[in-house]
């Protein structure tokens, strides 16, 4: 089982009208807002020590609070190197409740932020939990020959045997890691987090994944580590289920296609598996792992072609593999139709004919390619003048 309703949905339970500036200026000071990013590190640091009420103060040139608000989630709950923070911190809180205010002064908005949160856990149980993982870890006795497999199988025995499935959620702690690894018992949720936070602290890149089961069609959440180039899936609460009846693992290290798992939207997305790219097939020590079908579409989709020289004779780019490429030139920088020429090209060079004598040329190209029976493009170049 795995809460749908976690971490921040936003809920703008109140709105409060743009706010005229000169009316209220002696209880406003600009110098106290910060930038997206300032502002979420900030939101990050109180929610680390548990604050039930958090604020932030934030300057942007947007006008829509709840885009603004998605963005400033991302920078809260970013991957780091700390195992308390990325998909622990996010998945260890129950309810959040968000509202905000806003002044408008020139161009930009003044928005303050206050989300309202409830914890599964304490920063006590946390404390507890880390050095529970520690000590875990320790008794596993890894060396510096300990391969990456060689400690997420450790780990993985570790939690499936020693994990049990929590029949009854009228105590919230079993959506915990703390109640997996400290009280023994957890709903899938207290299972991935605690995965989540033992490859942390080992340095494993990880994340922790929501979605479906397509067997049953209820919420529910898995793992993805990372083994030499790319990800592989693990669910322990179904192999916890499995080894303790004796039975073999069915849900280890598998790959982009995982049987009885659905991702949510967020977690299939062509960024999502950039960042985190999925092998095609299971773990194997004796085969080369290759990338999955979205894993090959989303490198190339957010791949930055560059160009190898240009002139304003001839533009040249960099091959990439299999690819054509799509070339733009304009006298003006936002490329619009009536000034701009469009090109395609199958080779790494593009000549140009008839630039005008004295005017400046925006030139980029981007490349694209067929994956499957589909044409995807690559991002833009960078913007060249000739």
């Amino acid at each position: 089982m795995f809460k749908k309703i976690v971490a921040f949905s936003l809920i703008l339970v109140m709105m409060l009208s743009v706010l005229p500036v000169a009316k209220t200026e002696a209880a406003f000071n600009k110098a106290s807002y910060k930038s997206l990013t300032e502002a979420g590190v900030e939101a990050r640091g109180k929610i680390y020590k548990h604050n039930s009420k958090v604020s932030v103060k934030v300057k942007s040139k947007s006008n829509d609070p709840q885009s603004l608000f998605e963005k400033l989630e991302k920078v809260i709950f970013a991957e780091t190197n700390n195992p308390n923070q990325g998909d622990y911190m996010k998945w260890d809180i129950d309810e959040a409740e968000t509202s905000f205010s806003v002044r408008k002064s020139g161009s930009y908005y003044y928005y303050t932020f206050t989300m309202n949160i409830e914890y599964y856990t304490t920063v006590a149980e946390r404390d507890k939990l880390d050095s529970k993982v520690k000590s875990m870890i320790k008794g596993f006795k890894f060396t510096n020959k300990s391969t990456a497999y060689d400690k997420v199988k450790k780990v993985y025995d570790y939690v499936c045997k020693n994990v049990k499935y929590a029949k009854s959620t009228s105590d919230k702690k079993v959506y915990s890691a703390y109640s997996a690894l400290v009280k023994k018992k957890a709903v899938c949720q207290g299972y991935a987090t605690l995965l989540y936070k033992c490859y942390k602290t080992l340095g494993i890149p990880v994340r922790v994944i929501a979605g479906n089961s397509t067997f049953s069609g209820n919420d529910h959440g898995w793992n993805i580590v990372k083994i030499g180039s790319y990800y592989y899936n693990v669910d322990s609460t179904w192999d916890s289920t499995l080894v303790n009846a004796d039975k073999n693992y069915e849900y280890f290290l598998k790959g982009d296609s995982f049987k009885g798992h659905t991702r949510w939207k967020d977690y299939s997305k062509y960024y999502f598996y950039y960042k985190q790219p999925m092998a095609s097939k299971a773990y194997s020590a004796k085969t080369a792992a290759k990338a999955s079908k979205r894993t090959k579409i989303a490198k190339f989709k957010y791949k930055t072609p560059k160009f190898t020289s240009i002139t304003r004779q001839k533009a040249t780019f960099k091959k990439i593999k299999s690819a054509t490429y799509q070339l733009k030139y304009s006298t003006v920088n936002n490329f619009k139709k009536k000034y701009t020429a469009t090109v395609n090209t199958k080779k790494i060079n593009y000549k140009f004919n008839g630039l005008r004598n004295g005017v400046q040329y925006f030139v980029k190209f981007r490349a694209r390619k067929k994956i499957g029976n589909k044409k995807y493009y690559s991002k833009w170049s960078i913007i060249k003048t000739i």
